[in-house]
């Protein structure tokens, strides 16, 4: 199991823009039905205006293959609009302690 946390430092109005699109059509139902996909949650930090993804895939390269998707259907250009900082991406594995 592979897990992600991606920030996005958004402008105030993105945050707002970025939570609609998760629950959207296009957001988090196409989401939750790539392969690999096990969980996600957005979260909200308490300037209301950097949004955190938390999920869990089943591998590293099968969220890597659901972000070429995105980006290749335009994600690229909906981020650029509602980012105020730079998109930041981390890979973690519990290791059971």
């Amino acid at each position: 199991m592979t897990y992600v946390i991606a920030k996005c430092p958004c402008h105030q109005a993105g945050a707002s823009k970025l939570i609609d699109w998760a629950s959207s059509d296009d957001g988090f139902v196409i989401t939750r039905s790539h392969k690999g996909f096990k969980h996600i949650e957005m979260l909200v930090d308490e300037d209301n205006k950097t949004v955190w993804l938390y999920e869990q895939w089943d591998s590293k390269e099968e969220h890597q293959a659901y972000l070429n998707f995105r980006m290749d259907n335009g994600f690229g250009d909906f981020m650029g609009e509602v980012l105020e900082g730079e998109f930041s991406l981390s890979y973690l594995s519990n290791i059971g302690a």
